[in-house]
């Protein structure tokens, strides 16, 4: 401890009639601490915590708003609190309320009051709280700092951690008791029974994570607990319907494991600007990891109980070739042709528990996709039926054809990747530990073709998803405008020295630009049933903005070869065949290729997550004169076989799409990013043409909901 700090530490104790200690630099023999010099570091050590609890009362002193899922306090905003290293706050000796006043006015003097649960090891002197606005705490993001908003208020379990009253419990069945009481009114929990053979139906569902959880066991959730409620016997909920998770790969472990040991519980925190939610989920009742016995698994599969299994595994997981049909050169699908009765893959899988059924005379289960993929239905029958023609079971064949479903589906809820923060959030909140959240953002669509087998399906649309009959328009409105533009979005915000999607949306040149990639993917939308699309556009700005989900660029910038091609490229052929322009989408492949050099406009590297990154690295490489780490001066190469190989023939011979991606990509590379997008901004007829309209040049800074449409 320096002089200066000596001297105010032996003010506050002399306040307090305690013995002052010596200077050690002094002359002066220093002396043994007495029992008195420690009941005074405790002491204050015990104001010190109490002042941090009491500043974290002040932050959620309009706590009120938050218990009814309000984000906004009595101040009007929501501010971060990060703790970090430094000297504590001064403590005052007036007794509580008038330091509570002087803190409130800005004086030093804080509140002060002895508070004896506290101790020296919960809250030491050698912390301080800062307060953060939303624009600090943007910066904090940006410059790699924690970035997660904390929602502390009292009565959460916050106070109860800094007394020593309460351990964080473990999420589990027996803990749930216990956790429900203690966040009650705060935290909803499964109030229905979970054992498997107390349900009518089960959904088996291969591809357990952060999205599934986040959406379908979300609803099924809803649905049970709507359930528990209800007194109507007819009600169409009382057929009680579950979930078992199947995992079939290597890196399903870690999913098996941590629902095990959680009794397939999780905690759903879901989060925006207008309202935080959160919620224990119980509709997944038990989990199999198909490695550890796949007959077991085949035997769930084949059980009648199982009316529905369901899908997230990815457009790789379809084993499908950019034509469409099964890939029989995919190792694991020739293996499991081999070996037909010990399958590895999910079409494998389904194959062998439909051929069991048939000949015990159960009716095929629906196959319900809910992959954000266009025709997800359409794709899962052609993985199962080009698999029964490989198979070379004509019969078989014929019965799945005939009587198995394959419903389409829309699905939507933007889920970001579970952080350590995300975990700390949930333990620091609600004074629980979940090893595997899920954190989502408030909005969810779950848009289902009704066409289930036998009709027999949950009442999904009591819980809030859509049953119609064609999903094809909301699919298209879906991948052209939110899918696309998340990867419109990812390459040139990356490049331009963001991270984070919602900072990215502050930048008024990439909110302008996104703006103006919406209108030119709107001419290729049908009328959607019941959706106005520019509403639609605007809740997709909104939504891309939350500053509380805190999804990077770098996870939307992934696999731009399967992404691109499902969103982008059937919008560009259409709009070309009609004598539209592309000049959007040429900016988009143009900022792709510049991204795929592997290093952003600082020489920074650039981690490339992509099935196809090593090759179309190379070639982007090449396009660009790569040598020594640096693009090459002058113009670059024609992009014509790098469209060709990722878009395929009928895109990449067109004369309108190398072009114009060729001239993008060159000005791309003469003044860089920012400069191109403020060029767009200040002067769009040289994307569009003449004829196309022209957007108002944008200053200033982007204020939180301010949209340009």
């Amino acid at each position: 401890m320096d002089s200066a700090s000596l001297d105010t530490w032996n003010k506050e104790v002399q306040k307090r009639g305690w013995e002052p200690i010596a200077d050690p630099n002094s002359s002066s023999t220093p002396r043994k601490k007495t029992d008195t010099d420690k009941d005074a570091e405790s002491k204050v050590a015990m104001d010190d915590a109490y002042l941090l609890m009491n500043r974290a009362a002040e932050f959620r002193s309009g706590y009120g708003n938050w218990r009814k899922g309000a984000s906004k306090g009595v101040k009007g905003e929501v501010l971060d609190i990060k703790v970090e290293k430094g000297e504590g706050a001064t403590v005052g000796e007036q007794g509580y309320r008038a330091g509570y006043k002087n803190w409130r006015k800005g004086k030093a003097s804080g509140a002060v009051t002895k508070s004896s649960g506290v101790t020296k090891h919960s809250v030491t002197r050698n912390m301080s709280v800062t307060m953060l606005s939303a624009e600090s705490a943007a910066s904090a993001a940006n410059n790699g700092e924690n970035w997660i908003k904390f929602f502390l208020h009292p009565d959460s379990s916050f106070n109860k951690i800094l007394d020593g009253a309460a351990e964080v419990l473990p999420i589990c069945s027996k803990n749930l008791p216990i956790i429900a009481h203690r966040n009650k009114g705060v935290v909803t929990v499964p109030g229905y029974a979970r054992k498997v053979n107390s349900f009518n139906g089960i959904i088996c569902h291969m591809g357990v994570g952060g999205f599934h959880r986040s959406h379908e066991a979300m609803y099924l959730d809803k649905l049970l607990n709507m359930d528990a409620i209800s007194e109507d016997k007819d009600d169409p909920i009382k057929k009680r319907w579950a979930i078992i998770g199947i995992g079939l790969m290597p890196w399903d472990l870690k999913m098996k494991e941590t629902l095990e040991a959680q009794n397939c519980l999780y905690t759903l925190m879901t989060r925006s600007p207008k309202n935080n939610a959160t919620a224990i989920i119980g509709s997944i009742v038990d989990y199999m990891y198909a490695p550890d016995d796949r007959n077991k698994v085949l035997e769930r599969l084949s059980n009648p109980q199982t009316k529905i299994v369901s899908l997230t595994v990815t457009e790789k997981g379809y084993c499908l070739t950019n034509g469409g049909v099964l890939d029989l050169d995919n190792t694991m699908i020739a293996t499991d042709l081999t070996s037909p009765r010990a399958p590895q893959t999910a079409v494998g899988m389904i194959a062998e528990a439909l051929r069991i059924r048939r000949l015990r005379g159960v009716s095929p289960f629906t196959v319900l996709s809910c992959d954000n993929l266009p025709g997800n239905g359409d794709l899962s029958r052609k993985m199962v039926i080009g698999y029964l023609q490989a198979l070379g079971d004509p019969q078989l064949l014929a019965w799945v054809e005939t009587y198995g479903t394959f419903p389409n589906t829309m699905v939507d809820r933007i889920t970001p990747i579970t952080k350590d923060e995300h975990i700390d959030l949930i333990r620091a909140t609600y004074n629980m530990r979940d090893n595997w959240p899920v954190i989502a953002e408030d909005y969810t669509q779950w848009v289902i073709e009704d066409n289930f087998v036998n009709g027999c399906r949950p009442a999904l649309e009591a819980g809030g998803a859509l049953m119609v009959g064609d999903v094809h328009a909301y699919e298209m409105m879906k991948l052209r405008l939110l899918n696309a533009g998340h990867s419109a979005l990812s390459y040139i915000s990356y490049l331009a020295g963001h991270r984070f999607v919602d900072a990215a949306m502050t930048d008024p040149m990439v909110h302008n630009f996104i703006k103006m990639y919406f209108e030119e993917h709107t001419e290729t939308l049908a009328p959607v049933p019941g959706v106005d699309v520019t509403d639609y556009k605007k809740s997709l700005a909104m939504r891309f903005s939350n500053p509380y989900i805190k999804d990077t660029l770098q996870r939307l910038a992934e696999d731009g070869s399967q992404k691109l091609v499902t969103t982008m490229r059937d919008p560009a052929i259409e709009n070309i065949e009609a004598g539209r322009e592309i000049g959007l989408f040429c900016f988009v492949v143009a900022a792709w290729i510049r991204y795929l050099v592997g290093f952003d406009t600082d020489n920074n590297p650039i981690a490339i997550k992509d099935p196809r990154g090593e090759e179309l690295s190379a070639m982007a490489k090449a396009i660009c004169h790569v040598e020594d780490g640096k693009p090459g001066r002058g113009s670059p190469e024609s992009p014509k076989e790098f469209m060709t190989t990722v878009f395929g023939a009928d895109l990449g011979s067109r004369d309108q799409a190398i072009n114009g991606v060729h001239r993008m990509l060159t000005m791309m590379l003469d003044v860089g990013p920012n400069s191109l997008l403020e060029l767009l901004a200040k002067d769009p007829e040289m994307f569009y043409g003449a004829n196309r309209m022209r957007c108002t040049s944008i200053d200033g800074d982007v204020e939180d909901g301010d949209m340009f449409f």
